[in-house]
């Protein structure tokens, strides 16, 4: 790569990464506390040696992905924590119980085919069919893995667990506690 295709690399990604930024703000996924905080690291390292050395990164796409996700996730809510609240020997067995219910993976499918460009409907479309015609456990690792997700973050081992974007965890909080569902219904009818 010449030093000027570094150059218009740097540019084209700094433009994607502030027209990024304005669609999350817009759709207040974020705040601007959140993009002031992390602004500056992100320009910060995006020098032309950083850049050099990531070319095999083959698309500045994946490089906003990248910065995006790590940004955002930082405001992420535990999914394992919450079902902690209700299960505590098996928060993971909760989650998963959320996730055999038809409503929660359409909800999800939503949620992703509005926020997430990468998202792959057909194989959601298929884990939902084999979801309730065969005796698959449709997992958070197997619905990121198959659909490429990104609403839900999964951590193996220590300090490890499931968390996902506000509005999900939002959905499964209420999915936890019928008596709060119950509540917001009363109050928004």
């Amino acid at each position: 790569m010449t030093e000027k295709e570094v150059g218009e690399l740097y540019i084209r990604l700094a433009f994607q990464y502030e027209s990024a930024i304005g669609r999350l703000l817009d759709k207040k996924i974020i705040d601007q506390d959140l993009v002031d905080r992390h602004r500056k690291s992100f320009y910060d390292s995006l020098d032309e040696e950083k850049l050099r050395a990531a070319q095999k990164i083959g698309d500045y796409t994946e490089i906003i992905r990248h910065y995006m996700r790590d940004m955002i996730c930082e405001d992420m809510v535990s999914l394992t924590e919450l079902a902690k609240q209700y299960s505590v020997d098996s928060p993971g067995y909760t989650i998963q119980s959320w996730m055999r219910s038809r409503n929660t993976l359409e909800f999800l499918r939503q949620w992703e085919n509005d926020m997430n460009a990468e998202f792959d409907d057909r194989a959601c479309e298929e884990l939902i069919r084999q979801g309730h015609t065969t005796s698959l456990t449709i997992t958070p690792s197997l619905w990121i893995r198959k659909t490429h997700a990104t609403g839900m973050r999964v951590k193996q081992g220590k300090g490890g667990g499931v968390k996902a974007y506000p509005e999900i965890a939002a959905d499964f909080r209420l999915w936890l506690d019928p008596k709060t569902r119950l509540a917001i219904v009363r109050k928004h009818m």
